[in-house]
């Protein structure tokens, strides 16, 4: 019987240190949005977030007014990942691009990107003129590349805090700027903060 009754204060110890980390929203109140995983951001973070900072930024008076047909066009500055984790950033910005062209006020320019453009075709196109094998009159011509309005740039932070509980809380915090290329002013920016708690055996990948 001894055996048995350590056997199951075992097994009760295992699954409660195995338990789901709690997924907040980062705010005081600490309201639990669910269970997950891991302590590691997944892609219910990533369209979460995505979707908050696209309302904010379509919702703000900079960019409110902006009518059909008067779309801005908005390249993609730097996006630093600045946690420990292999962040594939485009996750986060390729939801926000694609809601913002679908307002109708955003259209995104590949031609031009903090790195380098992300379709280097509109580039490689030109470099065919002169060239024999193609008829020049399909070639693009010069002075036909739009420059962006905006610039999209922003990080990705986390921090780990060991909470009075012996547990672990995984702090991430997702801050956009939106930049007026012409003025070089921040015309919008917003921070969105996501909190993750579990045991200190969890992990954040």
């Amino acid at each position: 019987m001894k055996l048995i009754y350590i056997f199951t204060i075992f097994i009760a110890l295992f699954f409660t240190a195995c338990k789901a980390p709690i997924y907040t929203d980062g705010k005081a109140s600490q309201k639990k949005q669910g269970d997950a995983l891991t302590l590691g951001l997944d892609r219910e973070d990533f369209e979460k977030t995505a979707d908050i900072m696209v309302q904010s930024m379509l919702n703000d008076p900079a960019f409110a007014n902006i009518k059909q047909g008067q779309r801005k066009v908005i390249s993609i500055g730097k996006i630093i990942n600045d946690t420990p984790q292999r962040i594939d950033t485009d996750k986060l910005i390729s939801k926000i691009t694609i809601a913002l062209r679908k307002s109708g006020k955003f259209i995104l320019t590949t031609a031009v990107a903090a790195g380098g453009a992300k379709d280097e075709m509109s580039e490689a196109v030109r470099e065919l003129r002169d060239n024999d094998e193609f008829n020049q009159n399909t070639i693009s011509k010069k002075g036909t590349l739009v420059a962006p309005d905006y610039s999209l740039s922003g990080k990705i932070r986390q921090d780990n805090v060991k909470l009075t509980n012996g547990k672990i809380q995984a702090e991430y915090f997702f801050h956009l700027t939106i930049t007026d290329l012409n003025s070089g002013l921040a015309y919008w920016e917003d921070e969105r903060t996501i909190d993750k708690t579990g045991s200190n055996k969890s992990v954040t990948w």
